[in-house]
């Protein structure tokens, strides 16, 4: 533990050698800072290590498994995503962010989720797509972005197509 003055530092010497027998791959080492009870929080930052002979390059992936949105405005519905990584032998934390042109931010809610990417595997994410009543019918788009560790992955396109909207007479 560190204790620091306002406005001073520290250098701390670091060493890092992966065991012996570690997979190939990249391994991270986490580093967290914490304030005293405060507005600032926590910090983390993340060091790689590098044990030869894994994939190369080794970082995220984003496959989207549904390439096309139907929906009228007022309807709800999920646009799914699964986000994994390769060559990275440590869990991954981040977020999954719904990413879309300006205007059509309302579509989508919330616009970021938290992500867990497990160290063999993959996890997944659900985003909302909720067009407001007054959205008008046509075709709009959207990719989901993971963002861990200083790694950055983006999902293909999804078109999100708002038909028009459903009404009904007073007769029915």
């Amino acid at each position: 533990m560190v204790d620091l003055e306002p406005g001073g530092h520290q250098r701390i010497p670091l060493s890092v050698v992966p065991a012996g027998g570690a997979a190939p791959g990249e391994h991270l080492v986490r580093i967290l800072a914490a304030t005293p009870a405060g507005p600032a929080g926590e910090f983390e930052d993340v060091l790689t290590v590098t044990v030869p002979g894994g994939p190369v390059p080794a970082g995220l992936w984003v496959e989207a498994p549904e390439p096309v949105m139907t929906l009228a405005p007022g309807a709800r519905g999920p646009v799914r995503a699964r986000i994994g990584s390769t060559g990275v032998c440590s869990a991954l934390t981040g977020a999954a962010l719904a990413v879309s042109p300006y205007g059509t931010w309302p579509l989508t809610a919330p616009a970021a989720l938290p992500l867990h990417v497990p160290t063999e595997g993959a996890a997944e994410v659900e985003f909302a797509l909720r067009p407001p009543l007054h959205t008008p019918p046509g075709e709009y788009g959207m990719a989901v972005k993971a963002v861990c560790q200083g790694r950055i992955a983006y999902g293909p396109a999804i078109a999100l197509r708002i038909s028009p909207r459903m009404t009904h007479s007073k007769d029915e």
